[in-house]
């Protein structure tokens, strides 16, 4: 099983790159301790986590070929 991570603004320039993709993991929990484990910086970042483009709170079930998206803060006008 395969997802793919999305990074959006800051978070893609902190991290270097736009996308990373998983491999082997079942659950949201798992996938943000992947993920604060390889992009350290993340441990203190604020953002909102996005499953297929639904935005998530808490834990999920991840699917093969899902997508996630951490989505920082955005400021309108």
């Amino acid at each position: 099983m395969k997802v793919k991570v999305l990074f959006f603004g800051v978070l893609a320039n902190k991290a270097g790159c736009s996308f990373s993709d998983f491999e082997n993991i079942i659950d949201l929990d798992e996938l943000m301790r992947n993920l604060k484990s390889k992009f350290q910086f993340l441990e203190n970042a604020a953002f909102a986590v996005a499953l297929n483009q639904v935005v998530v709170n808490g834990n999920a079930k991840l699917k093969d070929k899902d997508e996630i998206a951490l989505l920082p803060p955005f400021a309108g006008g």
